[in-house]
């Protein structure tokens, strides 16, 4: 049986709790209607598409001699709104917040309010206990809902505007002539098809002939060049034709283009791209590039080993590129003049951006997997604007390859599923086929028409690439599920795949038949990546040691060679020269006759 409930009067928690609650309420209605109204009035005026600045570019664009000086003013003006858009997205964020602050505390206050009344109300009839109570509970249920209310309209008003903002944050700005201007802060471009903008790209022939990018041309591992020194001794000096000390620790692989060396390092605060000349080791350039992301976003949090600039950048033609674990891509010419940046936001994911970047004729690929809508885009390579894009099935850590397939040439991904392979020039998904499972780090390798997808805890498995009337089809040639590799990358050489794994085994299997040629066993893990230069393989291990093996069906090793401090990065070879970075060295390596 329900029991009458007793009133606590207090004079002074009643009057404490009233007063907080008329505040909260009216300030709660404050910023519900500016909310409202910041909703309405943004329906009704576009904060990019500035009529004045509309005007003023087509005055430029019908001008037959062009006006700088009214250029500037445009871009000084579009700038200015831009920074109003982004302001007002924080203040929206802000906004919503307070409001659910305000509510919360209305509701609160209005609870105590009604326990420590002044006086008990006096009723004509006096109600049952059930009576009581169900008047009671009415009246703070009829509260409570309003409050909801104005709560859901509100924070509705603000997602709204919110989502809008974001649309338009996402809208390339345009040039004085109403065409796309280069990329600007936090933009990330169209997802459509766009024309591909007019740059000279490298030749093919060119990029074999550099290093352009993580595991050298295509990011498949095989060098172009045959001579590759095997005998040298960092203590004495032997064969070392020069080193430098690298300023900020990353674990990204140096790239080489033109007898220029490229490589990048950040920390927390700091992120610096560097130039060096590759013959004497001169510093060329280096350039800090500065946060332009979106405003108050919450940076990664990557491991000390992954740091903020794991993914390797990329060197193609007259241009080098650069992406960071929060998103940020930077292109500068090889004499180190910015020419555009874009923001793609802090990925979902452990450890922020980490897969490396690689380029094909005038794009350049960015496999950006996050939690939330992992995507492979390609990117116009002189703007930075969006060729095409490609939702993933699912994420990895590794990068992604482009292999010279009889088929033609294709940019093939790693997954937490599947190996996934796309027409480099158009974007269409040419083959598919599931084999993967796990978190996924090393990349995949090509060699004769196969490719070797392979990862701890799941299986190696080779794709066997056949034509067919629909176009290319997959087929599993055969698994082997032994020893297998954790984060180095497996390569092939035509005959044979070979990996080294995260317990200090290296291993080479037969290509076509995936049985296992042999295995050695090192002492320390491998995290580089091993490379096939003409008939050997090279590789580094965790603790500074590089393996130089003879590439063939029988284990033959020619030296091991100590760089005295850890080597996390993969080496780059050019003519007779290895480029290797070190924890903190970065050094040349030459022989004579090699």
């Amino acid at each position: 049986m329900l029991e009458k409930r007793e009133f606590e009067r207090n004079d002074f928690l009643w009057r404490v709790s009233t007063a907080i609650m008329v505040v909260s309420g009216f300030f709660s209605i404050i910023v519900f209607s500016l909310l409202v109204i910041n909703y309405m009035q943004f329906r009704t005026a576009d904060p990019v598409n500035d009529p004045m600045i509309t005007q003023m570019r087509q005055d430029y664009a019908a001008s037959p001699q062009k006006d700088e000086a009214l250029a500037v003013r445009i871009r000084a003006l579009e700038l200015i709104n831009r920074k109003a858009l982004f302001t007002t997205m924080t203040q929206i964020q802000t906004g919503a917040g307070m409001l659910l602050v305000g509510i919360a505390v209305f509701m609160i206050s209005f609870k105590y309010s009604i326990r420590w009344q002044r006086e008990k109300p006096e009723l004509e009839e006096v109600p049952t206990a059930d009576k009581e109570f169900l008047a009671l509970a009415q009246s703070r249920q009829m509260i409570m809902w309003t409050g909801v209310g104005l709560l859901a309209i509100g924070m509705g008003a603000a997602v709204l505007t919110q989502s809008n903002l974001n649309k338009v944050g996402a809208m390339a700005p345009t040039d004085v002539a109403g065409a796309p201007a280069e990329a600007k802060v936090g933009e990330t471009g169209p997802t459509t098809e766009t024309a591909i903008a007019t740059l000279e790209p490298p030749k093919w022939e060119d990029i074999e002939k550099n290093w352009p990018s993580f595991r050298g041309p295509g990011s498949v591992g095989v060098a172009y060049f045959k001579t590759a020194p095997t005998d040298w001794d960092v203590a004495s000096g032997k064969n070392i034709k020069w080193k430098v000390e690298t300023a900020l620790h990353a674990p990204n692989s140096p790239v080489i283009w033109d007898k220029k060396i490229f490589f990048s390092g950040a920390n927390d605060t700091t992120r610096e791209i560097y130039c060096y000349n590759a013959d004497d080791g001169k510093e060329i350039w280096k350039q800090t590039v500065a946060d332009f992301g979106a405003p108050g976003e919450e940076k990664p949090k990557p491991t000390d080993e992954t740091g903020f600039a794991a993914p390797t950048m990329v060197a193609h033609g007259g241009q080098v590129f650069a992406i960071f674990a929060d998103g940020d891509l930077v292109s500068y010419d090889m004499d180190g003049k910015k020419l555009w940046e874009k923001s793609f936001g802090v990925p979902e994911n452990h450890y922020g951006h980490s897969s490396s970047l690689v380029a094909y004729d005038k794009l350049l690929f960015v496999q950006f997997d996050s939690n939330k809508n992992p995507k492979l885009i390609a990117l116009n390579i002189a703007d930075g604007k969006e060729a095409w894009t490609a939702a993933r099935k699912s994420i990895s850590w590794a990068s992604p390859i482009v292999a010279q397939t009889p088929f033609g040439p294709q940019l093939i991904l790693n997954c937490e599923e599947t190996v996934d392979a796309y027409d480099p020039v158009s974007g269409k998904e040419l083959w598919s086929q599931e084999c993967l499972s796990g978190e996924v780090a090393p990349s995949p390798a090509y060699g004769n028409g196969i490719v070797l997808a392979a990862q701890e805890y799941a299986v190696a498995a080779a794709i066997q690439l056949e034509k067919s009337e629909a176009g290319i089809t997959p087929k599993i040639l055969w698994e082997f599920d032994e020893l297998l590799p954790e984060i180095s990358s497996p390569v092939g050489d035509g005959e044979r795949f070979y990996y080294g794994t995260a317990g200090g085994v290296f291993v080479c299997l037969d290509a076509k038949s995936g049985q296992k040629l042999w295995e050695h066993e090192f002492e320390e893990a491998f995290e580089s990546s091993p490379i096939v230069v003409g008939d050997r393989i090279y590789i580094g291990d965790k603790t500074g040691n590089i393996h130089i093996m003879k590439a063939s069906g029988t284990f033959e090793l020619i030296g091991t060679r100590a760089m005295g401090e850890p080597v996390m990065a993969t080496p780059a070879f050019m003519d007779n020269r290895i480029y290797v970075r070190t924890e903190k060295q970065l050094y040349c390596i030459e022989q004579a006759n090699a």
